[in-house]
Formats: C-alpha cells, structure tokens, sequence
C-alpha cells in the first residue's frame, strides 16, 4: 500500500477508457450515498439507511430508479422533483462531485488499489461527520470509532498515514496511533473537566472526545497541538463572523475536521511540524 505522504503519481493517461468510466461510476456513487446518510442520519433517527428506496422528502413519493443515478438523475428532472415539482438539494450534485474530484485526485496520486480506497472510506466518515456535526451538533459513535479503527489498523500493519519524520523519534507504528487514541480523547476530556468544575456544565461534547482521539490515531500525538489549535481557531473565526449568541453551541468537530485536513496538506507541502 501507498503512504499518503508518498504519492506516486500516476498520469491520467495511463488510464483505458473502461478504468475511467469504473472510476467515474464509483466515486460519483460514493457521493451520492454520503450525500443520502447525511440526510438521513439525524440524532431522531439514528439508524435511518435501512430504507429501502429513496424518496423525495416533499411529497414522499419513491424516486425512479433511473432518477437515482448521481448526477444524471438530477439533471434529468432539472433539478426539481418529476411529482411535486419542489426543488431537489443542490447538496446532492455537489457531494457527487466533490467525489468525483477526490476520486481523480486519489487515482492520479496513489493509482486504483487498496490505498485509494482506505482514504476514500477516510474522506466519507469525515465528510459525514463534518456536516452532520455543523447541521445537528451530532456526530455518530460508530462513524467516530470506525475513523478510530481504520487509523490503528492500517498505520500498524502499512504505516499509512504516518510521515516519515515521525519514524525517526522510534516510535513503533501501532504505539503511534495508539498514543494519538489516547491523547487526543484525554486532552479534550480533560479540556472539559476543568470547563466543568468551573461554568457546571460541558463545554465539549464526548462525540468531540472520540473524534479527536480518532484523529490522533491517523495523524499521530505531535500532530494533536496543531490541529487543536488550527481547529480552535476556526472556531474563533466562525463565532465572530457568524454573531453568534455567547451561549450558542458551536460545531467544534467540524473545526477539528477541517483542521486535520489544513494539517495534512501542509505536510504533504513538506512542511513539517517536527523540524
């Protein structure tokens, strides 16, 4: 497998034309699920993909299986519902998108294999998350712990999200995202323990905890500094631009999320926060 770290770039050429349309159908049928569960997987209904058919959310009706392909579907009926006539989300072309792009971004940078797949999965839990944590304040225990253990898995048995400079401190793969588990979970309990003691109530919700923690078994312990206070900057920025009341919840997940990203992309740009 590939390290995220060690691209090798492959040219879009060297691709048939059957490995394009394979890659074409596959990520843009990754967004158009990861656009479903989002609005679907609300904290009233935790547990909603078990629908079989979708349907349009104004009038109910089941949606026509040829209405149903991503993109296509959407452009077919105009961006409007064929019975109702109510607007269909721009969400839905939007994410099938996105996908499409992180599919070419993916194949043309670690070729069409397990490794683009592993960071595919990676990118969905965290898209997910992000929205849903911005939109509910929600994030799923499950989707948190799935993040959790794809990072100590496959940093273990490939070291695949871990920098290289990292190996040289001697630190053992699976100590890695072990030691990133448990200090990114405590760091951010610990965060609110003491906003608790103080205000009498939690300022961090546990979803955080575990994501957090989920994040540090990725990208490692030393990374965890970085991306808390990327992430709290955000998070500044968004409470002062959005005028927000002094008691508003604020989606710090999705902060942390984008953060892990801007953190990623910055050691990837060979800038590291090790040297």
């Amino acid at each position: 497998m590939i390290n995220i770290y060690n691209p090798v770039f492959v040219n879009i050429s060297s691709f048939s034309i059957i490995d394009l349309i394979i890659i074409t159908i596959f990520f843009l049928s990754v967004g158009s699920f990861c656009s479903s569960v989002i609005f679907r997987l609300t904290p009233d209904s935790p547990l909603p993909l078990s629908k079989i058919r979708s349907s349009c959310p104004a009038c109910l009706k089941k949606i026509d299986v040829i209405n149903l392909i991503p993109l296509l579907g959407f452009m077919i009926q105009s961006g409007k519902c064929k019975f109702c006539n109510s607007n269909i989300s721009k969400f839905y072309p939007f994410t099938e998108i996105f996908f499409l792009l992180i599919g070419i971004l993916l194949t043309t940078n670690y070729g069409i294999g397990l490794s683009a797949i592993v960071y595919t999965l990676i990118i969905f839990c965290f898209y997910v998350l992000f929205f849903l944590d911005y939109k509910y304040l929600y994030l799923p225990v499950y989707i948190n712990l799935l993040i959790v253990s794809i990072g100590i898995t496959f940093n273990a048995k490939y070291q695949l999200f871990i920098d290289e400079t990292f190996l040289i401190l001697g630190i053992k793969p699976i100590f890695f995202s072990l030691y990133g588990l448990f200090f990114g979970y405590s760091s951010l309990w610990l965060i609110n323990f003491m906003f608790k003691v103080i205000k009498k109530k939690d300022g961090i919700g546990g979803g955080d905890f575990i994501l957090f923690g989920g994040i540090g078994a990725i990208h490692g312990p030393i990374a965890l500094p970085v991306i808390l206070f990327i992430g709290s900057f955000l998070g500044c920025l968004y409470f002062i631009f959005s005028k927000k009341a002094d008691n508003t919840e604020l989606p710090f997940g999705s902060f942390l999320i984008l953060s892990s990203f801007i953190y990623f992309v910055l050691n990837l740009m060979n800038f590291s926060f090790i040297n």
